[in-house]
């Protein structure tokens, strides 16, 4: 019986954790500082997506019905994570304690509105790389990297001055969760082994399709050599191109 107990403490111990809460956390590069700040999330998110896609495309010749195996791939697109968050510098929370790092924005005179400022500078370009900030969303064993596609802040409740003291903040960043791409690091897409007949669509060029079979783009001459194509901007959209084994 004592064994059933271990077993079934094991299980709930597994379900829902143990020790301190752990913090979501958001970690970027301050365009104004110009150095890494990590940020924890005043209360984790009640719920995060994922979402993923892959392109396709239907090599059915005229008059041929349908199937899905000519469906032919043109790879995986990037990741999108949307998550929404919770900024409140009004509400008591009995046993609440701040957080390192968080303390700044929720007792400053300008109340939640300095780090919504901050944040939204996240969309802006970094002056130095001209890019935007690389951003990193981090909870439990999840640590999604990449950059914000979109920011939406609603403002929620206003003190008698007039400034927000509650707000909700809409994020999606385009990325990856850092384990998907340590998987995809320890088994890098190989040189094809066998020869393969591909469709290039009337925007794509060669070294597109020999960056998606080869992982390299400059294979592009192989496969130039391999079908004849003295000019590579003069291609036969009509016809299949060879794609060789390297």
């Amino acid at each position: 019986m004592a064994e059933i107990l271990t077993e079934q403490g094991k299980r709930k111990q597994l379900i829902f954790g143990d020790g301190e809460l752990k913090k979501a956390t958001l970690t970027y590069m301050s365009t104004q500082k110009g150095s890494k700040v990590v940020l924890p999330v005043q209360f984790n998110p009640t719920e995060y997506s994922i979402s993923r896609k892959a392109a396709y495309t239907d090599t059915t010749g005229k008059l041929q019905e349908p199937h899905p195996r000519n469906l032919q791939s043109r790879g995986s697109r990037l990741a999108n994570l949307k998550v929404k968050l919770l900024l409140d510098t009004a509400t008591e929370y009995p046993g609440y304690v701040v957080k390192s790092g968080l303390q700044k924005y929720i007792n400053d005179d300008k109340e939640l509105t300095g780090i919504c400022e901050e944040l939204s500078m996240l969309m802006k370009m970094y002056p130095k790389t001209h890019t935007q900030s690389w951003v990193v969303f981090s909870w439990g064993n999840m640590e999604f990297e990449g950059f914000i596609t979109s920011m939406s802040i609603s403002y929620k409740m206003f003190n008698r001055n007039g400034h927000p003291v509650r707000a909700e903040l809409d994020l999606e960043i385009m990325g990856e969760d850092k384990n998907v791409l340590q998987t995809l690091g320890a088994k890098p897409r190989e040189s094809p082994d066998r020869t393969k007949y591909r469709m290039l669509h009337q925007k794509d060029e060669l070294w597109m399709l020999a960056d998606e079979e080869y992982q390299d783009a400059s294979c592009w001459k192989e496969i130039a050599k391999e079908n004849g194509i003295l000019n590579p901007r003069k291609v036969d959209y009509t016809k299949q191109l060879k794609v060789p084994s390297l």
